[in-house]
């Protein structure tokens, strides 16, 4: 049809123009394209020689403008008509397009323009929405079992908005359960990126795939993949015995997607069980059949479940089966070597592999004369036997006919006890007045000696020393250092026979000797803090002061005895005490916490030596052993405790170079174990915390600090220049060695704080003099 625009008058006369707009049509180009054809054009009356002009609009785009002279001497016509195309996007709606005609007078070609003013119309083009391809389906489903009833499956998107060609207006989940058809479970927005089915159960194969739909129509069909549930257990198994050792297991109900199977046997009724490998062959398709080829003579009974992948079905017991066979060869212990004269037990655990129990048994003893006694249900016989060499083998009988297999020989030696005895010393109670002990012994067996030990101890102690005396050689024990004054003291002589047989006998005897004089200590400190050990010897001869005897003599403080040291001989009626020996040399040690240290050796009569580096405030001894020129000895201890208001430094061979700090001392001491930390695989047992090994290494440090004046700082000084390593002793009794590093800085006018670091080595004493 068409519209016009309203009538335009010209200079008052009765001469007129007006514009016409038509949609003559609306086609499509492509999914994003549609065509519009339209006409426009004048018509005037009675308007000759007038000038106009006109332009055509599509959505508010100008695609014709034309200037028209009116050349009209009669009624309404038709002017400068024209037809063309106009191509406009399709979007994600239909929409109208306006097409429009605007007219207005103009001067054209010298001609009077018209009057009247402009005029509009428009016509309305319906552009329909845009066209749509079929949708790209999901990208790289994937699927994921999280439990029995439980599946996830995400996807990535592959789509377009609605002005896109591939619009997605929502995803379709599909299953599959059992190989059977495919149903819709799902259909989710089309922004959603997974689904998870919680409607799934035990015993089932399950297969999904994904389908996107929109504008478009349906894409194709991606698979996400197939799960499986826990397998279904089998309804029943029947154990069927198939030949000598062959037993067929008979699955009924065997789920169809089983991918392997699990099969146990157990020969104690289900106590214990032993994984074991079938072949399958022969199925029906009612059931299943496994097939145990290696079955043991016996009672056994099986159980089966059905395994996909690390899922598992629950296990499921056969009936138990039976095979009866001969026995296998038992199992026979016998005594190696037995005394002339005494039994000899032989044992034997019967090996039934069809579970009978033992009807009979048949014993052979084969030495001196050939031997063979029966028994029924007894495992064991006591036989004696004449001296010599035997072996025994024994067979069983079960529910079987036959015997069962002979065991081996079990080797049994018949022989007597060696003869053994301590020749030196002949007697018991023996007094032992010198050391070392000279032992002789002697021994016999018509076998032969094979080994003889000599072993000395206190009485109702441990062993203190051994010998070999295989060759029946005299040995020499101990010395005044491991053999003690007035003790008893045992002997043990073992001897063990070429035949294996063993005797032992025992000797006793006390020591008795006379001691040298008990050795007397003083102690003094110094301003370096250490201790000086004066020893000299003790009183060695007896005399009478007034009413009193003086000589060597102690006091055992325990037993409030007296010991009396020397000799004591008799003159007559009269006991006459003699002289002690004197000691020849002396040694000097520590005992205090951290360990004994020798401090000196072979110190003459009333010579001092020094401990430098002995402990601060804390009670310690000094060990003083003197040694008389007969080789005895004697001993004395002597309680110390170095007093001290500080610390101490000491460096040098000797650790003569000392640095007392009692000004304000501080100090602090840590220490660290190495270790080795591992976390366990253990299903989250002992809540996923790891667990942690020792390893034999120690690292300790010991930090400390003081102050000091003019005199500290200068010696400092020369020690932060010369020395690196040295001896630390603390408040406490503490005391470490190792390489150290110094600072010091300024506190306050003529004060100086020092610090240093040490790091803890093996303590090594120093050279003391």
């Amino acid at each position: 049809m068409g519209t016009y625009t309203r009538e335009i008058q010209i200079a008052g006369y009765n001469r007129w123009y007006c514009g016409y707009i038509s949609v003559d049509g609306v086609s499509t180009v492509n999914d994003t394209t549609s065509r519009i054809t339209v006409t426009a054009a004048l018509e005037d009356k009675y308007a000759a020689q007038y000038g106009t002009h006109y332009d055509v609009i599509v959505n508010g785009t100008t695609y014709r403008s034309r200037d028209v002279l009116l050349n009209n001497y009669g009624n309404w016509a038709t002017r400068d008509s024209v037809t063309f195309t106009v191509d406009v996007g399709r979007g994600a709606s239909g929409w109208n397009c306006a097409v429009q005609i605007h007219v207005y007078g103009k001067t054209y070609n010298n001609y009077y323009g018209s009057a009247g003013g402009d005029a509009w119309a428009t016509e309305y083009a319906w552009i329909p929405q845009r066209g749509y391809s079929q949708p790209h389906p999901p990208r790289n489903p994937k699927l994921a079992r999280v439990s029995d009833t439980s599946h996830k499956i995400t996807w990535d998107v592959d789509y377009t908005g609605m002005d896109g060609a591939y619009p997605w207006a929502g995803v379709y989940v599909d299953r599959c359960t059992d190989d059977g058809s495919w149903v819709n479970i799902a259909d989710v927005s089309w922004d959603v990126t997974n689904y998870t089915d919680n409607s799934t159960t035990a015993g089932h194969k399950y297969e999904y795939r994904l389908c996107a739909h929109g504008p478009g129509g349906n894409s194709t069909h991606v698979s996400c993949g197939t799960s499986y549930t826990t397998p279904s257990a089998p309804s029943r198994v029947e154990a069927v015995k198939a030949g000598a050792a062959e037993v067929t297991l008979r699955v009924h109900g065997a789920w169809i997607y089983a991918a392997a199977w699990d099969i146990q046997r157990s020969t104690d009724d289900g106590n214990t069980w032993l994984s074991i490998t079938a072949s399958t062959e022969g199925e029906d398709p009612a059931w299943l059949d496994l097939h145990d080829k290696a079955a043991p003579a016996g009672t056994v009974v099986y159980r089966v479940r059905v395994k996909r992948g690390n899922l598992a079905s629950a296990w499921v017991k056969s009936n138990s089966v039976t095979t009866i066979t001969p026995p296998l060869a038992p199992k026979v212990t016998a005594d190696p070597v037995v005394p002339t004269g005494a039994a000899v037990t032989v044992s034997w655990v019967p090996n039934h592999q069809d579970g009978s129990a033992q009807s009979a048994a048949q014993l052979e003893l084969v030495g001196g004369e050939a031997t063979t006694k029966s028994f029924t249900t007894a495992k064991s016989a006591s036989v004696t036997l004449a001296k010599g060499s035997w072996k025994v083998r024994v067979r069983t009988k079960g529910l079987h006919a036959d015997w069962g297999a002979w065991s081996g020989y079990v080797a049994i030696t018949v022989a007597d006890y060696p003869q053994c005895w301590v020749a030196s010393p002949a007697t018991d109670g023996m007094l032992v007045d010198a050391v070392p002990l000279t032992v002789q012994v002697a021994a016999t067996d018509e076998t032969g000696i094979a080994q003889a030990t000599l072993a000395l101890a206190e009485v109702g102690g441990a062993a203190i020393a051994t010998a070999d005396v295989t060759n029946l050689k005299p040995v020499s024990f101990g010395s005044y250092a491991t053999i003690r004054n007035g003790i008893d003291y045992l002997l043990t002589l073992t001897v063990k026979g070429g035949s294996g047989l063993s005797k032992t006998v025992t000797r006793r005897f006390k020591t008795h000797w006379a001691e040298p004089a008990i050795p007397e200590v003083s102690l003094s400190y110094d301003d370096t803090l250490a201790c000086h050990v004066k020893v000299r010897n003790g009183l060695s001869s007896y005399e009478i002061e007034q009413t009193t005897l003086v000589g060597p003599m102690t006091v055992d403080e325990v037993s409030n005895e007296l010991s009396m040291l020397g000799t004591i001989t008799v003159d007559g009626n009269a006991l006459v005490l003699g002289s002690a020996s004197r000691c020849s040399a002396f040694t000097v040690e520590r005992v205090a916490y951290g360990g004994d240290a020798v401090i000196a050796s072979g110190v003459l009569d009333s010579q001092e030596t020094i401990d430098r580096v002995p402990p601060l405030n804390t009670d310690y001894e000094y060990k003083v052993t003197g040694y008389a020129d007969n080789g005895t000895s004697s001993q004395i201890t002597a309680d110390a405790n170095v007093f001290a208001h500080g610390m101490a430094l000491n460096f040098g061979q000797d650790a003569s170079t000392v640095l007392v700090l009692d000004y304000n001392g501080d100090y602090s001491t840590n220490s660290q174990r190495s270790v080795e930390t591992y976390h366990f695989a253990d299903g989250g047992e002992n809540g996923d915390l790891p667990m942690s090994y020792m390893l034999d290494e120690l690292d300790k440090k010991t930090s400390l600090s003081w102050e000091m004046k003019r005199d500290g700082h200068d010696k400092y000084m020369r020690i932060m220049d010369e020395q690196w390593k040295g001896w630390w002793r603390g408040h406490a009794g503490e005391r470490a060695y190792g390489p150290m590093d110094f600072d010091m800085s300024v506190k306050a006018a003529g004060i100086w704080k020092g610090s240093a670091n040490v790091t803890h080595n093996v303590f090594e004493e120093p050279i003391n003099g």
